[in-house]
């Protein structure tokens, strides 16, 4: 077997140098970026078994054959080798198939474009008119397609319809199509927030915890679980100070189950949990085993500003865990909120508050499909 290694700024040109040193028959056994950033280099090893060689002569019959100790090695080779060639060709495969969904999603945004601007019975200027403002508030293409059909289905009888009517038509659609959180319900006793870091869980659940004891007017408990972040304990610490309410950190699961019982008398129990861009299922296991007697409502915390695509992937990271309820943060600091249409709809969970800005208790409020609904058209509304 041959065997010689290159530097190359592209794989391409380390195709061609082995196919002229090695001939077609040679395959590459390793391949490796070596140095990034802007003048990048690869390394490529390649080999050519000559024992598959074209051009030698016939090998007869009476000639020896290898030993076991020399054949076996040989063929393991041949088998590494040939698991090579696979993972290139699905290295390949995988490109082309990249710009295939890239190819099929710039054709969909197009059919959509024309679809949304067509769709209904109203004038094509006024639902071209609407579909342009939704997309400009942050919704989907798909999702500003079926609102805009859905307008078309709305009743005509009382003659033309005015873009406010197709705003307020489009309003009706939305709250009913988004998930609603349970009338005439005081909710579990021990809330869990949950969410990526810098979503704002501490902040949000000192807000809570005033709500509810100000507010409310019940006993509340907090623990901090967050074992991460440096000084979590004592930010939230100090609004317990401020609030008066007592807290516990619990860092083990056996901690938090000490801290559970010492606030049995507590009518509600707020959890402050480690923020990480993807949930860490072991440890939140680890918590929901430490209370088999209790009932657990469990509150993803999604930023406003976030993307569509960032909060879907959130949504289905986090939703292993059985998320009851959603809490958008940071609204202060968005203007468009129409991603988080077609996130709520797929994540059938109802948004059960909205905050924004630092002071607690004031910058939180219960939510609703309703208001939900005049956020995301806020925008539209504006434009």
């Amino acid at each position: 077997m041959r065997m010689k290694r290159y530097e190359v700024a592209a794989m391409n040109d380390a195709m061609a140098k082995i196919k002229t040193d090695l001939g077609p028959e040679a395959i590459i056994l390793s391949a490796r970026k070596i140095r990034s950033g802007k003048n990048a280099v690869f390394e490529v090893v390649a080999a050519r078994d000559d024992d598959f060689g074209l051009d030698r002569p016939p090998v007869k019959e009476d000639r020896p054959s290898f030993s076991a100790a020399t054949d076996e090695p040989l063929a393991a080779i041949r088998k590494e080798i040939g698991h090579v060639r696979q993972a290139v060709e699905e290295i390949r495969t995988s490109g082309r198939l990249a710009d295939e969904l890239a190819e099929m999603k710039e054709t969909l945004n197009a059919f959509f474009d024309v679809l949304g601007m067509r769709q209904g019975r109203a004038p094509q200027d006024l639902n071209a008119r609407i579909y342009r403002r939704l997309l400009q508030s942050g919704f989907s293409r798909a999702g500003a397609c079926r609102i805009v059909e859905a307008i078309g289905r709305g009743d005509r009888t009382s003659g033309p319809v005015s873009e406010a009517d197709a705003l307020a038509l489009a309003g009706k659609h939305i709250a009913l199509s988004l998930p609603s959180a349970r009338k005439n319900t005081t909710g579990k006793r021990i809330r869990m927030l949950i969410g990526p870091t810098g979503v704002g869980k501490t902040t949000t659940l000192a807000k809570l915890a005033a709500r509810q004891t100000l507010v409310e007017k019940r006993k509340v408990g907090l623990i901090s679980t967050d074992n991460v972040r440096v000084a979590a304990g004592e930010q939230l610490g100090a609004y317990a100070r401020i609030m008066g309410l007592p807290m516990e950190c619990a860092s083990t699961p056996e901690a938090f189950e000490k801290a559970i019982r010492r606030f049995a008398d507590r009518d509600v129990v707020l959890v402050d949990t480690p923020g990480r861009a993807r949930p860490d299922d072991a440890y939140l296991l680890r918590i929901a085993q430490a209370l088999p007697d209790e009932t657990v409502e469990t509150n993803l915390l999604m930023n406003a500003t976030g993307s569509g695509d960032y909060l879907e992937r959130l949504v289905t990271d986090y939703g292993r865990l059985r998320v009851d309820q959603l809490i958008i943060t940071k609204i202060d600091e968005s203007r468009r909120f129409g991603s988080l249409y077609d996130v709520i709809v797929r994540a059938a969970r109802p948004v059960a508050y909205l905050t924004g800005g630092q002071n607690v208790p004031q910058d939180i409020e219960e939510a609703s499909p309703l208001r939900m609904a005049k956020l995301m058209l806020s925008g539209a509304a504006n434009s």
